[in-house]
């Protein structure tokens, strides 16, 4: 294990920080390529097979914009040119916005920015995996584990006024556990501007006054003290607010990410932070957002809104309640009435995915639903479980979808009554 664990935030802020490539998008894959394939010798022994994983896949949405998938692996070897020492995976998008050709091809040389900086970190890394091997083959207490890096991204929201995306590395380099690291980045649609905190406000003094104010306030509250360091020593503002990649846009409000180490623990995982739009006062009116009623929540943090058209606002909450122990148990409240045997009846198995859902189904009826994830790794298997809270006051429950919902997705009833999952072009979520 021979890079230390601090090279990785580093190489997530140059990816933050990097400008945009003046080459075209079409050559993305053929660079990503040219990276992997370096003409030096010594680097080219550690490298070989690499190539794209399947047919570019390309979805348009209900705004005309259309996103394409790119998805390639590669593997460097060993200097025998046999031994695996580092297996990689990448997938990025490409951004198509109808009669803006220009703006298009800007936030692609953004992306490919992005690209090109994974590319060139994993190199280092091959490096870094050869040294490893060949340290293990003279010693035989130590036993050399082949390395590995993924980048991924998602889509969190893709309008003809924002296009936001958050990319996802993951590097194991030995060890007891890999890096997990996840950035925004942001876009204005209709110029293809790079957009900083900045750009999202006229008066940006107030406007950063208020989301700094809102995010110590939930810092402080008891649902994120499982994941917050205790001491508090970690700078809630320097953690978010100075960070220029801590946040994106999608459409529930802005989001801010907490990665492992930043204001918690590795075992805290990565956990995030999210502010309405109806709270964002001072955030410019084309960014705002016009479409059917989400709300994304961290669990244990209540929201307030009628989501049963009685005219009141209910007061829900979802928390996962652990103990001393570290066993958990579930609750569900409404107008703090308890519904939580209504989740003992699921058989909910590992409900830490991350945030529930207040989020319109169906805009023609009068209801807004509660959505809660379960990521049963043990069983295979990812539900999203949807919930009522009925005129009458009571929980109803209206069924599951085989998978985690996010909110770039469309959920909906099929034509049996079902629930299904949709991408955003209306195609099924595989």
């Amino acid at each position: 294990m021979r890079k230390p664990y601090w090279l990785i935030p580093i190489s997530i802020i140059t990816l933050a920080l990097s400008g945009c490539s003046p080459k075209n998008n079409a050559s993305i894959n053929a660079n990503a390529a040219e990276k992997i394939s370096p003409e030096d010798t010594e680097a080219a022994e550690t490298t070989a097979d690499f190539e794209t994983k399947e047919e570019p896949r390309t979805i348009t949405n209900q705004h005309n914009i259309s996103v394409t998938d790119i998805s390639s692996n590669g593997t460097y070897y060993a200097k025998d040119g046999k031994t695996p020492v580092l297996e990689v995976d990448i997938s990025y998008p490409t951004i198509s916005i109808p009669d803006r050709t220009e703006v298009s091809e800007k936030i692609n040389a953004a992306i490919k920015s992005e690209v090109d900086t994974f590319w060139n970190f994993e190199k280092q890394n091959a490096s870094y995996a050869r040294e490893d091997y060949e340290m293990a083959a003279d010693d035989t207490n130590y036993t050399f584990e082949p390395y590995t890096g993924s980048f991924s991204y998602t889509v969190k929201r893709c309008d003809k006024q924002i296009i936001s995306i958050v990319f996802s590395q993951y590097d194991y380099t030995g060890g007891a556990h890999g890096n997990p690291w996840k950035y925004g980045v942001n876009f204005d649609a209709s110029t293809g501007d790079r957009l900083q905190l900045e750009a999202l406000s006229s008066d940006y003094t107030d406007f950063y006054n208020l989301l700094l104010t809102n995010l110590n306030h939930q810092a402080m509250l008891p649902a994120y003290q499982d994941y917050i360091f205790s001491d508090f020593a970690a700078d809630v503002e320097t953690a978010l607010l100075k960070d220029s990649a801590a946040w994106y846009l999608d459409s529930s409000g802005i989001t801010f990410i907490s990665n492992p180490y930043v204001l918690g623990s590795y075992a805290a995982g990565t956990f995030e932070f999210n502010i309405p739009y109806s709270e964002l006062k001072g955030l410019k009116e084309k960014y705002n957002y016009s479409g059917n009623y989400i709300r994304k929540l961290f669990p244990g943090i209540s929201a307030s809104f009628d989501i049963n058209a009685d005219g009141i606002e209910e007061e829900i909450c979802y928390s996962i309640i652990k103990n001393e122990e570290n066993d958990y148990t579930l609750s569900l409240t409404a107008n703090s009435e308890d519904f939580s045997d209504e989740l003992k009846k699921l058989h909910i198995a590992y409900p830490f995915t991350g945030a529930y859902y207040l989020v319109d189904i169906d805009p023609e009826d009068e209801y807004v639903e509660i959505a809660i994830t379960d990521d049963n790794y043990d069983g295979n298997k990812e539900f999203t479980h949807f919930f009522r809270y009925t005129k009458d006051k009571e929980i109803s429950y209206l069924g599951n979808i085989p998978k985690i919902y996010h909110e770039g997705e469309i959920i909906c009833y099929n034509s049996n009554g079902n629930l299904v999952l949709l991408n955003s072009d209306g195609s099924p979520v595989e």
